[in-house]
C-alpha cells in the first residue's frame, strides 16, 4: 500500500537519523549531538505499522535494523513461541525482547561494512539467564563458576569457539529445568549460540565487555564478574531492583552498537542501525520505551542508533497542523547538542498526519470512482489511511466485478470475494478482534451517556457472559484510544469516536433488519427514550428532552419532534434551538424494514398550514436526512434546509433573526462542503 502524508519521515527524518538516503547510496553528514527518539502517534487504522514495515523495506541489506511489534506475543515474528503467563526468575519480558533484537541486529547486510557485535549484552543476558539462586555459603563458589562462563582462557581460536559452544549447551540444558521458564526465551536464546561461538567472545571483544561491565557499579565494589553477579541477583530482586538491572541491559545493547563506529568509519560516515518499535503504549511498551529513554538520557552520548516507534494514541478532533508536528511536515533538527532536563526530552512526538481527500482520491489509482464516492470515504474514515484503504479496495473490487454503488450502500459492500464478508464487518473485526467486547459496543452504540448503556445491558446483546460489561466496553474504548468528545448539551455519545459509531451503528442496523419490522431496533430506542420521557423529569407532556427526540427520531417519529421543536421555538434563545437541532439531527437512521410509528395529534399550534411548523418539520427532514454518514451533498435538501432557515429568521424576534440568518448564510455552504450534524455551528453559548 502507498503510503500517503508520510514523505517527511521516509524521505527526511529518518535518512538524517541513520545518515543515509533511503533511496541511494548518498551518505549523509552526521550531525553531533544525540539524535532524538521518534514516536509516531495516531488512531487505530492510521497507518503506524505500515510506516515501520516501509522503513524496513527501504533500509533492508543496507543498514542493521530490528523490528519489534511490543503488542504481540511473537514480537511480530512468525515462529517464535508465545511467553508463558507465569513470570520466571531467569526471564522476563524484556529480556526475550533484547535477545531479540540482538539476533536481529546481529545479521549483516549486504551492503553494509562489517558486523555489529553485542559482547556486553551478550556477557549480561547470559549472567542473568543463566544464575541459579544459592545459599549465602555457595555464593563465592556461583560467582567462580560464572566467572569460568565468561572468562576466556584458551588462546587457540578453534579450542576457544569449542569450549564457549560447550558452555552454551550447559546453559541451554540448564535453562531447560528451570520450572516455569517461558517457552518464548528458549526459542530465542538458541540463535545467540551461533552469534556467540563464531564471534563475540573472541579475545579483544570479550575483554573490552569485562572491562565496561567492572565500570558499571552495579556493586558497590569488585570486578566485571563481581558487577555481572550483582546484576543477575538485582534481576531476582523486587520489581526496582529487576528495573535497574534490565537498565544496564538496555545501555549493554546501545553500547555495543556505538562500540562498532570507529572514529575511522565514522569518518567514512558509516550509516547507523535503525530500531523500529511497535505499538509502544502497550504494558511492554511502556516498560521499553520508558527504560529506553531513561538510559539515552543518562548513559554519555556516544554513536546512537535511529530509533522510530509508534503508539497508539487519540486522534485530535481538528489537529492543527501551524502548532503541531505532524508526519506531513516535520521540522528539523532532530538533534540535540544539550541534553534535556528530563528523559522526555529526547522524544519527538509525531501525529500521523490525517489523509487529505486528494490522498484518498489518489488510493483508486487509474480507477475513476463515482462523484462523491472519495468524499464520503475521506469524511467516514476520519482520514485515517487503513480505514480509507480498506474502503478503497472493496469499491475497486466491486467496480472490477461490473456492479453499479450506491454511495449509502458503501459498508455493505463485499470485501474481496463476492461471497465474502461486507467491508463493515471487516473493519469491525479489525479495530475490534474481540467477538463479545465488539457485540457489546454494537448494542451500546445508539447510548447518549453511560447510564443509557448500563440500561440496554441489562437486555443486550442476546447471550452476554455477564459481569461489569459496560465497564469492560469503557475500558475497551479508553485502551484503544478511541476519542471521546461530548456533544453539546449531553456526556455522551458513549463511543465517541463518529468513525467508530458509524460502524457499529450499521451493524446494529443490520442486526435489527432480521428481526421482524425491525422490532430490535425500536426496542432499544423505546428503552432509550423512556429514560428522558418528560414525566421523569416532572414535567409536562409537551416538555420534552433532547435526547428523547434524538431517539424518537431514530425510529422514525418525526412528527413528535417537529411539534417539540416548533414549541421550544418560543422557549428557547435561537443558539440553544439549533444545538438541539444538531444532537436531535445526528440521530441514526432506522433500518429499512422498521414500521412506521402511529401518527402524533397536532396541537393547534401545529397545524399543517402553519407555515413556521412546515418550516421546523422541513428542516428536521432534510437536515437528518443530509446527516446521514453516507449521505453525499443533495443539492434539493440543501436549497431546502436553507429556505427553512430564512423562514424562521423572517418570523423571529430581532435576537434570534440574526443567528437564524447566519445560520441561513453558512449552513448550506458547510453542508455542501460535507460537514454534518451535529457538528453545524450554533452562534452563540447554548443554555441546556
Amino acid at each position: 500500500m502507498t503510503l500517503y502524508g508520510r514523505s517527511a519521515v521516509l524521505n527526511e527524518l529518518v535518512p538524517e537519523l541513520v545518515g543515509l538516503k533511503p533511496e541511494s547510496h548518498s551518505r549523509l553528514r552526521i550531525p553531533g549531538g544525540s539524535p532524538l527518539l521518534v514516536q509516531c502517534t495516531g488512531g487505530r487504522r492510521t497507518g503506524k505499522t505500515a510506516l515501520l514495515e516501509r522503513l524496513a523495506e527501504r533500509y533492508a541489506q543496507r543498514i542493521p535494523q530490528a523490528y519489534a511489534d511490543l503488542g504481540a506475543d511473537d514480537f511480530g515474528q512468525p515462529g517464535l513461541a508465545p511467553p508463558d503467563d507465569d513470570s520466571t526468575a531467569n526471564a522476563s519480558r524484556t529480556t526475550d525482547l533484547l535477545f531479540y533484537l540482538m539476533d536481529r541486529l546481529s545479521q549483516q547486510p549486504r551492503e553494509f561494512r562489517g558486523k555489529l557485535a553485542f559482547p556486553r549484552l551478550t556477557q549480561g543476558l547470559l549472567a542473568v539467564t543463566s544464575w541459579q539462586s544459592v545459599q549465602p555459603a555457595e555464593l563465592a563458589a556461583a560467582r567462580s563458576r560464572l566467572a569460568g562462563l565468561l572468562r576466556e582462557s584458551q588462546p587457540d581460536v578453534q579450542e576457544r569457539r569449542n569450549r564457549v559452544a560447550g558452555w552454551i549447551t550447559q546453559v541451554m540444558e540448564g535453562l531447560g529445568t528451570v520450572p516455569g521458564l517461558g517457552p518464548g526465551l528458549r526459542e530465542i536464546v538458541p540463535p545467540l549460540a551461533e552469534i556467540v561461538t563464531t564471534e563475540l567472545l573472541g579475545p579483544h571483544a570479550n575483554r573490552d565487555g569485562l572491562r565496561w561491565w567492572s565500570e558499571r557499579r552495579v556493586s558497590s565494589q569488585g570486578d566485571a564478574h563481581a558487577q555481572l553477579t550483582e546484576l543477575a541477583m538485582r534481576f531476582r530482586g523486587d520489581p526496582d531492583d529487576r528495573r535497574l538491572a534490565e537498565r544496564h541491559l538496555h545501555a549493554a545493547l546501545l553500547e555495543d552498537m556505538a562500540d562498532h563506529y570507529t572514529r575511522l568509519r565514522r569518518a567514512n560516515r558509516v550509516p547507523r542501525p535503525l530500531l523500529l518499535l511497535d505499538n509502544v503504549h502497550t504494558a511492554l511498551g511502556q516498560e521499553v520505551w520508558d527504560t529506553l529513554t531513561r538510559v539515552w538520557h543518562e548513559e554519555a552520548p556516544r554513536t546512537r542508533p535511529g530509533v522510530v516507534a509508534t503508539s497508539l494514541a487519540a486522534e485530535p478532533a481538528a489537529p492543527d497542523p501551524e502548532s503541531t508536528p505532524s508526519t506531513r511536515s516535520v521540522a528539523g533538527p532532530f538533534w540535540r547538542q544539550e541534553s534535556p532536563d528530563v528523559p522526555a526530552g529526547w522524544v519527538l512526538r509525531l501525529p500521523l498526519a490525517q489523509l487529505g481527500l486528494d490522498e484518498v482520491k489518489e488510493m483508486f489509482g487509474a480507477d475513476r470512482p463515482e462523484p462523491g464516492v472519495a468524499q464520503v470515504i475521506h469524511r467516514l474514515s476520519a482520514g485515517r489511511a487503513g480505514i480509507a484503504h480498506t474502503l478503497v479496495q472493496a469499491v475497486r473490487a466491486q467496480a472490477l466485478r461490473g456492479e453499479p454503488l450506491d454511495v449509502r450502500s458503501l459498508l455493505d459492500v463485499p470485501y474481496g470475494a463476492e461471497q465474502g464478508p461486507s467491508v463493515n464487518e471487516r473493519l469491525l473485526r479489525i479495530l475490534i478482534p474481540a467477538e463479545v467486547a465488539r457485540a457489546r459496543l454494537v448494542y451500546y452504540a445508539p447510548a447518549l451517556d453511560d447510564s443509557a448503556a448500563h440500561q440496554l445491558s441489562a437486555h443486550y446483546p442476546p447471550g452476554d457472559p455477564g459481569g461489569v460489561p459496560v465497564q469492560e466496553a469503557l475500558v475497551q474504548l479508553r485502551d484503544d484510544h478511541w476519542g471521546r468528545c461530548p456533544w453539546p448539551g449531553v456526556d455522551g455519545p458513549f463511543v465517541g469516536d463518529p468513525t467508530l459509531r458509524a460502524l457499529l451503528l450499521h451493524d446494529l442496523r443490520l442486526r435489527a433488519q432480521e428481526t421482524p419490522s425491525g422490532e430490535q431496533w425500536r426496542n432499544i430506542h423505546l428503552l432509550l427514550r423512556s429514560l428522558y420521557a418528560p414525566d421523569v423529569y416532572g414535567g409536562t407532556a409537551a416538555v420534552h428532552d433532547v435526547r428523547y427526540l434524538h431517539h424518537s427520531l431514530a425510529i422514525g417519529d418525526a412528527d413528535t419532534v417537529a411539534q417539540a421543536l416548533h414549541r421550544r421555538l418560543a422557549e428557547q434563545d435561537a443558539p440553544s434551538w439549533l444545538t438541539a437541532l444538531n444532537l436531535i439531527c445526528a440521530a441514526p437512521h432506522p433500518p429499512a424494514n422498521l414500521a412506521d410509528p402511529p401518527a402524533a395529534p397536532l396541537s393547534c399550534c401545529t397545524a399543517d398550514d402553519d407555515p413556521v411548523h412546515q418550516a421546523v418539520r422541513l428542516l428536521l427532514i432534510n437536515l437528518w436526512e443530509q446527516s446521514h454518514p453516507l449521505a453525499p451533498p443533495d443539492t434539493e435538501k440543501i436549497n431546502s434546509v436553507r429556505l427553512q432557515l430564512l423562514t424562521l429568521a423572517q418570523r423571529s424576534a430581532p435576537a434570534a433573526q440574526r443567528v437564524f440568518f447566519q445560520a441561513y448564510e453558512q449552513w448550506p455552504l458547510l453542508l455542501n462542503r460535507w460537514r454534518q450534524a451535529p457538528d453545524l455551528p450554533t452562534y452563540g453559548e447554548a443554555r441546556t
